[in-house]
Parts: structure tokens; C-alpha cells; sequence
């Protein structure tokens, strides 16, 4: 060990050489970091850079196909994970599940219970017996509570605490366990900024205390006020790694967040009257799940005929966008008209029939059936409008429509006309998404909405994908694109809006957004601050 007098840094972690693949998904390529004793490390990356799969390989859920994690020197690959926790390496989780029956300090001594090693029933029974053991549990417990900020609250019910509470208690619970390094998965995803200032003073705290500290998160401004060195992943290798301040200016890191594919779009901008009723509306939309609140009250406007995209780092609030317009969650405050009329209180499925189409981030196919069943589900709704029993025996006029909606997709996929008998969990990336979106196009929307078109396809596959939505725009159906690659999303859009913690922070014409500066400290929050942060429609 090194003492203080020494200035080299001690390394606690050491991860080399890790690939992880999942059939014919290469998760994890050649990763290699270390980190060292008594920093604040931030893991971050785009969607679908293997953080999580990183994260389950060094906690032991995930045994990695080539590399190796060492902790202190011994090699934790291969261990279990409740082997690599006694250890001292301890993970919190996306989700802050607390023991809703207990209070918050039961929580925090529920996890010492382990250090006993005698299992929780035989620890709890010794406890009985021996009321000192159980006052040394309670007496850590609380230190653990003081440490994250909770300790007015240890005997209040766990189940009432709010979301950052609750991350908070997360953290002392892991803590509760002697971890030496403390790993913590997207700790400020849905946090308020005060919640976001109080977690951060924590995890200061909790360093501040000898524990190294590693967390992922997607709040870049969250992890630049926090973060000493940073690791960034992207397509399961890492392609940065170093200085905060040093990694942030790193140019493959920002194409990374924001992409730097090239389209030709065929179709110019500036089509679409900005005096023209509005196809959907949406204003002072606000969306919460329990305690986390994802929307906190946008306005946003899509005309017929016009293509806007919704941009922004992930837990932003785009995916919730689309899920309220779309009615698979609800408004708690705000509303949404689409063309001319409210959706409150409207079904998910009568949306679609009233013209809104989703395609859905992960594209959600059903691998086993052909792509022209698959194709068919997205008729399901109109043909049930058209009455029950069309569903066994579709009457000669929904047959007609049928026949129109897979016409006009295929002569939009022309290579799905090709693939019509194949299974679907047979096809590419590329051919796949095409099916989601031919899926969409089935039930002839006014409104298309794209989530995540580009997620996991090869930058050549993208532009394919993004090049033809100008066509569908020709055709007068209205397009909302959530897209995690800024660059090209904006060279085809229209309109675009930049979503930040909730909020609109940016808006404009694409080509402002795509040609302005104040983008990339909207979209990723740790440009300089002298580059400014809004964009006028």
C-alpha cells in the first residue's frame, strides 16, 4: 500500500482487455480502464454503448468472453456477484428499490445484516439474542444516513421518500455493506436540480469518506460538476478516457453524443407553412412516474406534411414525449389536440385509428413471424373499427384497405417486397426497422412518430432510413423523429427541438440547430458557458 507521502495514485479496479457478445451483438470490445483509490470516476456513452453490460461484468452478473476485472489486485472475473459484493465492490441499480415495508433506517441495517455472515434469518436471530449487535447495526446505519443526508428521516417509512430520496437511500444501503468502491448506475436519472445538488454533495460526502466512487449517468452537466476522469464507451469500446475537462473537448466523444452522419436529403426545407394550424399540439405537457418527474411542461407543434425532430441526452424526456401523444402513459398536467381535437381520456389503440402511428425505440418485431404478419398487426386497429368480426373474415371493403396500406409500404421498402414470406427474426438491422416503420405506415397515419430509428444500425443503414422520410413528408403525413443522432436527425428535419432534464431548452429551424454552437451545450451540458444556450425560433 502507498502512503500519503507517495503522489503515484493506487489503483483499485483494473479492468483489461473485456468483450462481451450476445449472439451476434458484440456488446463489450478490447475494454480496458482502472480507477484509481479515493476518486469520483464517471462511465458514460450513448445509448446502447455497453455501460450496462460493463457494469454487470465488473459486478459479476455477466462472466465477459475474453479479459479480466481485478479489485485490489485479485481477480474478480468469474466470482459471483454476492462473492464480488463481500469483496467491498458494491453497485446500486437504475431502479432505487427500497424495502417498502421498513423504515429508512431498517433499510440501511438490513444490508449490514451480511457483514455477520450468517445468512439474514440466523443474523436476525443472533441480533435477538445479542442487543449490543443490533445497537452497533443501528448506530451504522444512522453514521450511513448522515452521510448521504438522511438522517432526520431514519424512522420515517421508506415508501414515502421522495425519488432522490430514495437514490439517496440506494447509496446508504449500499454502503451499509462496507463497500470499499461504490458503483453507482444513473443516480440523478429524473431528479430535480435540487435533488440532483443534493445527491451530488452525497456522493462528495461519501468520497469525502474514503469510499472511491464510479457512477453512470446520461446528465452530462450532472457528471462534468462531479467527475474527476471519465471513461466514454461508444459501440462497446472505449473511445475516450482521462480529465473531465480533457475528455469533454474530446472531438470523437462529441460525435459520438451527437453524430456526424451525412444525408442527402433530397426534399428542401421550408415547405410546410409556419402559419398553418398545427396537426398535434402539445402545451405545458407534463408527465411524472410516481415520484420522478419526466416532462416538466412543453409546447410543441407538428404540422401536416412537416418533419420535427425531438433531440436530446438520454432520460431527457423524448421517449416520454412520444408515449403521451401516443397514449401509452398519461399527461398529469397539460394537454395534447391533434388535429383539432383533445386526446384526453383517448385509448391507445383509438389514437392510432384517429391517425397516430408509433414506431417504437428497439423496433419490438415478432421474430418468429413472417414480415408480412408483422406488417398486418399494424392494420389491427382499423380492421377491428371496421367491426369484431372483420378480425376472422375482413369484409370486402377492409380486405381492399388491407391490400392498399401493404401495397403502398412495399413500394416504400422495396426489399421488404423481397423478404414478405421471412421470418423477421432472420432479417438485418436495417431490413428490421424498415418493418417497424412499414408497420406504422400500415394503419395510413397523419402522424408518424420514429423512436430511436438509428439504434443500433450502421451509420450507411442510417442514411438510408433518415433519406426516405422526405418522401413520406411529400406525401403530407406529418413526421416526429426522436433520434440520438443529432447531426443527421437535424439535416432532415424541418423544425427541431432540443429537450434537456424535461424541458425545451433549444428550438429552431434545423438548419439554425445544426449550424449553431449553443447545440452542444443543450444536448450534452458541459460546453463552454460563453457559447450561449438558446436558439430562437
Amino acid at each position: 500500500m502507498n502512503t500519503a507521502s507517495t503522489n503515484t495514485p493506487v489503483t483499485m479496479l483494473e479492468v483489461e482487455g473485456v468483450s462481451v457478445r450476445f449472439g451476434g451483438l458484440q456488446a463489450l470490445s478490447e475494454v480496458g480502464f482502472d480507477i484509481r483509490q479515493g476518486e469520483i470516476l464517471g462511465l458514460i456513452g450513448p445509448n446502447g454503448a455497453g455501460k450496462s453490460t460493463l457494469l454487470n461484468v465488473i459486478s459479476g452478473f455477466v462472466r465477459p468472453d475474453r479479459g479480466s476485472v481485478h479489485f485490489d489486485g485479485e481477480l474478480l472475473t468469474g466470482r459471483p456477484p454476492e462473492s464480488v459484493n463481500r469483496a467491498g465492490l458494491v453497485r446500486t441499480f437504475q431502479a432505487a428499490e427500497v424495502l417498502a415495508g421498513m423504515t429508512v433506517v431498517e433499510n440501511v441495517m438490513a444490508a449490514g445484516v451480511a457483514r455477520l455472515g450468517e445468512g439474514v434469518a440466523g443474523g436476525l436471530a443472533r441480533f435477538v439474542r445479542a442487543g449490543q449487535s443490533m445497537a452497533a447495526l443501528y448506530r451504522m446505519a444512522c453514521d450511513k444516513l448522515d452521510l448521504v443526508g438522511l438522517a432526520a428521516l431514519a424512522n420515517q417509512p421508506a415508501q414515502m421518500l421522495t425519488a432522490g430520496q430514495q437514490r439517496l437511500l440506494a447509496a446508504a444501503r449500499a454502503l451499509g455493506t462496507e463497500a470499499r468502491l461504490l458503483i453507482l448506475d444513473e443516480p440523478a436519472a429524473g431528479l430535480t436540480n435540487d435533488e440532483k445538488m443534493m445527491l451530488a454533495a452525497a456522493i462528495r460526502r461519501i468520497r469525502a469518506s474514503g469510499v472511491t466512487v464510479m457512477f453512470v449517468e446520461h446528465d452530462l452537466a450532472f457528471v462534468s460538476s462531479l467527475a474527476e476522469r471519465l471513461v466514454v464507451l461508444d459501440h462497446g469500446t472505449v473511445i475516450a478516457k482521462g480529465e473531465t475537462r480533457k475528455v469533454s473537448r474530446d472531438p470523437q466523444v462529441l460525435a459520438a453524443y451527437l453524430g456526424e452522419t451525412d444525408l442527402v436529403v433530397a426534399r428542401g426545407r421550408g415547405g410546410v407553412s409556419a402559419t398553418a394550424a398545427p396537426l398535434l399540439k402539445l402545451e405545458r405537457a407534463v408527465v411524472r412516474y410516481g415520484a420522478l418527474q419526466a416532462l416538466g411542461g412543453i409546447d410543441l407543434e407538428v404540422r401536416a406534411g412537416e418533419i420535427v425532430t425531438l433531440i436530446g441526452a438520454n432520460g431527457a424526456g423524448k421517449s416520454s414525449t412520444l408515449k403521451a401523444i401516443s397514449g401509452l402513459c398519461k399527461l398529469s398536467a397539460g394537454a395534447i389536440t391533434f388535429d383539432g381535437k383533445p386526446l384526453h381520456g383517448l385509448a391507445a389503440e383509438r389514437r392510432i385509428a384517429a391517425g397516430i402511428a408509433l414506431a417504437p425505440e428497439g423496433r419490438q418485431l415478432f421474430p418468429m413471424l413472417t414480415v408480412r404478419d408483422n406488417l398486418m398487426i399494424g392494420r389491427f386497429s382499423h380492421i377491428r373499427a371496421a367491426g369484431f368480426g372483420n378480425l376472422f373474415r375482413p369484409g370486402a371493403a377492409a380486405a381492399r384497405e388491407v391490400e392498399a396500406a401493404m401495397r403502398e409500404v412495399l413500394d416504400f421498402f422495396p426489399r421488404l417486397a423481397e423478404r414478405i414470406d421471412q421470418q423477421a427474426g432472420t432479417l438485418s438491422g436495417g431490413e428490421g426497422q424498415m418493418v417497424a416503420i412499414g408497420r406504422a405506415l400500415m394503419s395510413r397515419p397523419k402522424l408518424l412518430m420514429l423512436d430511436e430509428p438509428s439504434f443500433g444500425l450502421a451509420p450507411r443503414v442510417t442514411r438510408e432510413i433518415l433519406e426516405l422520410l422526405p418522401r413520406l413528408a411529400e406525401r403530407g403525413i406529418a413526421v416526429l423523429l426522436v433520434e440520438q443522432n443529432a447531426h443527421a436527425a437535424l439535416q432532415v428535419a424541418d423544425r427541431g427541438y432540443v429537450l434537456a432534464n424535461g424541458a425545451i431548452v433549444a428550438h429552431g429551424s434545423g438548419e439554425e440547430l445544426l449550424q449553431s454552437s449553443h447545440v452542444g451545450e443543450a444536448y450534452l451540458g458541459w460546453q463552454h458557458e460563453d457559447e450561449g444556450t438558446e436558439v430562437a425560433a
